[in-house]
């Protein structure tokens, strides 16, 4: 089973909110034993050393690591002698549908980072902007945190990323396979929840905890980025482009086709050959 575009599909639907960040040397009584927080936690290891635990898993992370602790796992940590981490960290929550993430996938919990210039300087953007009275500050803050989680993914082999709930991964593999053969016919919420084998009303809410959208709003923006590709890589017109979509209402196509991309069929495909290479 290739999980790939479905991760892909996950992650890019994913909420995220950070609580606070800092960077601070830890004191020789740093030790906390079996707590389950109720949030996530970056550390980039700078200097020192310490133990951890992750649900049963233990690790003394060095210096140019950084440690993923998910919310919802039973942890511990210590310093171990007169060297304690210096460190810099972020809480941070993460959900997918408005399901902890963590719930449905795990991650590895430490990776060696090949740049840690790159994870200085996230790190330091991410401080700064939590630290910013700026009316843009959150919004940049959350950005720096995406950023982080992505370099994080970026590091890890996604062949060691396990799914928690293997029934449900395969479910929507074979519902997103569905639908990317049939994205120019005119899906039905019953056609999706039936190779589910679920009830409509109850597909809805589960394609939405597994994605983050609905069923439809997933079914229009793939139809949508068909168009797209339609438009620059074809001389098929505009009413052909709807119609081999399953829109029988090109004044509808062309209103569904601007709220996702700021522009009509006729403007993205002229912007696009103004563009095109000679």
């Amino acid at each position: 089973m290739n999980r790939e575009p479905l991760l892909a599909n996950m992650l890019s639907n994913l909420q995220t909110e950070l609580i606070v960040a800092d960077y601070n040397c830890c004191g020789t009584e740093w030790r906390d034993l079996d707590y389950t927080p109720d949030y996530s936690k970056f550390y980039w290891i700078r200097e020192g050393e310490g133990w951890l635990k992750i649900g049963n898993d233990e690790y003394a992370p060095i210096p140019g690591q950084l440690v993923l602790m998910p919310e919802g796992i039973t942890q511990s940590y210590s310093a171990i002698s007169d060297r304690p981490y210096l460190k810099y960290w972020c809480h941070f929550s993460l959900k997918a549908g408005g399901i902890n993430l963590f719930q449905l996938l795990r991650f590895p919990h430490v990776v060696t980072v090949q740049d840690p210039e790159r994870l200085d300087a996230l790190f330091g953007d991410l401080l700064h902007h939590s630290r910013s009275d700026k009316v843009y500050a959150h919004m940049m803050a959350k950005s720096k945190l995406t950023e982080l989680i992505a370099h994080f993914i970026e590091h890890i082999d996604l062949n060691d990323v396990s799914v928690l709930n293997m029934p449900a991964m395969e479910k929507m593999t074979a519902i997103l396979a569905y639908i990317d053969a049939h994205i120019e016919e005119n899906m039905t919420i019953q056609d999706l929840a039936g190779i589910a084998c679920m009830h409509p009303n109850y597909f809805i809410r589960f394609f939405k905890q597994q994605l983050g959208v609905p069923p439809i709003q997933y079914i229009t923006r793939k139809k949508m980025d068909k168009a797209k590709e339609q438009l620059i890589g074809s001389s098929s017109t505009i009413t052909m482009i709807a119609d081999q979509l399953g829109f029988g209402d090109l004044f509808y196509f062309s209103r569904q086709f601007k709220k996702h991309t700021g522009l009509t069929p006729t403007e993205y495909r002229r912007q696009h050959a103004v563009h095109a290479p000679l």
